[in-house]
């Protein structure tokens, strides 16, 4: 893991740090465009340039290229492929530069607390680095440390960072997917930086999830806890970016046990774990899921769910007409538009026969995600017709992610069947819990 300097918090050095790279990366594209006999983009330099800047600015910008890595098969691969390393691969802030201000936030007693933090740092991301340590009685434990300045270095990216928001346009990125990533952006730094909030949701999960059978969370170890440190149960795991290298029976069992997790957050808990890039998931050698991260969760109140169930019955039935009703109890149609019905024919053509009973959804040999950007221009001419529906983007980017963990294990799965077995149980529950 390589190393980087404190990053400036300085709003101008940061904007023009991310200004430089745009520059540089529209005059990369320019030239060879414009390069006689040049047959096709070389994308390999632009990726390596956007995944060192981004990774030694840490931040929000860091964490948009965090989220963009995910869209597998829809940047082109050596951009994608570059930015799949800050999942894991991020520059680290030496530990030292780290220590001083550890001992501040533990008054002075860092090491009457713990007998040792291992300098090298087991992880590096955009808020924040890991580093394994022991307490005094001799537990196995992760450090989570905020960097040092980090909200001043959020302040200044996101005032900053819709000036590079229009980049995404030359990979071939929707403008509306660009402007609802920024806004969920925007919104979740609060949450991520939130520590204390990050650790009762860790909490509820645990609680809800003690005995469920191929999932793991670590504990937190509330006394050691800190402002912009949470300390938590070391559970090792082999990163999510490397599953493909497990046997196939291995990479189905954490397929099923995924499925099964995130449906039971929506249907049982009413809350989602919605970070899912792969360096927040883990497996083990017998196909056991390991789950980190827990700053941003997402709660999915009854009306939402209804709503989401209502379009999933729709698909399942017989005439595409139905998907109206669902969208409106969405929020998501413009009041007073006409229905764009000739969108819902084409989505319901698409995934009706994906959520029959018994129907294997193979997410590796669909390319859903391929068939789906061919509906692009029937999307956009139906714009004047939908609107982005409040309390579903988040929802929207966790299944999204999940999608792409899915298609990385190769996974075929009897989706429509394990929902509608949520769903049931959710629905005799509604019945039981009414009044009266």
């Amino acid at each position: 893991m390589s190393r980087f300097a404190r990053p400036s918090a300085s709003a101008l050095g940061r904007f023009l740090n991310l200004g430089g790279t745009g520059a540089r990366i529209a005059g990369n594209l320019l030239v060879q465009r414009i390069t006689p006999g040049k047959a096709r983009i070389d994308w390999a330099p632009i990726g390596a340039l956007l995944g060192d800047t981004l990774g030694q600015m840490k931040g929000p910008v860091l964490k948009l290229g965090q989220q963009a890595s995910q869209w597998q098969d829809v940047l082109p691969p050596p951009v994608s492929a570059a930015l799949s390393r800050l999942q894991n691969q991020v520059p680290s802030l030496p530990f030292a530069s780290l220590e001083s201000h550890l001992q501040r936030r533990y008054d002075g007693r860092l090491y009457e607390l713990f007998d040792t933090i291992e300098a090298q740092p087991a992880a590096a991301a955009s808020l924040g680095q890991v580093h394994r340590a022991r307490d005094q009685q001799g537990r196995a434990l992760i450090m989570k440390i905020q960097y040092p300045g980090i909200r001043a270095i959020c302040d200044a990216d996101l005032r900053q960072l819709r000036r590079l928001m229009p980049l995404g346009r030359l990979f071939g990125t929707p403008s509306a997917r660009l402007e609802s990533v920024y806004r969920e952006l925007q919104r979740g730094i609060d949450q991520e930086l939130d520590y204390d909030a990050e650790r009762q949701s860790l909490e509820c999960f645990r609680q809800h999830f003690a005995d469920w059978p191929g999932v793991h969370i670590p504990f937190a170890a509330t006394e050691l806890c800190r402002p912009g440190v949470l300390v938590l149960e070391e559970r090792p795991g082999r990163s999510m970016n490397e599953v493909e290298q497990a046997p196939a029976e291995i990479r189905q069992r954490l397929a099923e046990a995924l499925c099964d997790w995130l449906a039971e957050q929506a249907f049982g808990l009413g809350q989602l774990h919605a970070d899912p890039h792969p360096g927040n998931l883990a497996w083990t050698e017998t196909g056991e899921l390991v789950v980190y991260d827990f700053g941003s969760v997402v709660p999915l109140p009854e009306r939402l769910l209804r709503a989401y169930v209502q379009i999933f019955d729709a698909l399942r039935g017989p005439s595409s007409e139905a998907l109206e009703a669902g969208f409106q109890a969405l929020g998501g149609r413009q009041p007073g538009s006409a229905p764009p019905h000739s969108l819902y024919r084409r989505i319901h053509l698409l995934l009706h026969p994906l959520l029959q009973p018994g129907a294997q959804w193979d997410f590796r040999g669909a390319s859903l995600h391929q068939q789906l950007i061919e509906l692009s221009p029937l999307l956009m001419s139906a714009l004047g017709s939908l609107q982005p529906a409040s309390g579903t983007l988040l929802v929207n980017r966790t299944l999204e992610g999940h999608y792409w963990n899915l298609y990385r294990l190769g996974a075929r799965l009897p989706v429509a069947d394990l929902l509608a077995n949520h769903i049931e149980q959710w629905r005799a529950g509604l019945l039981t819990n009414k009044p009266g």
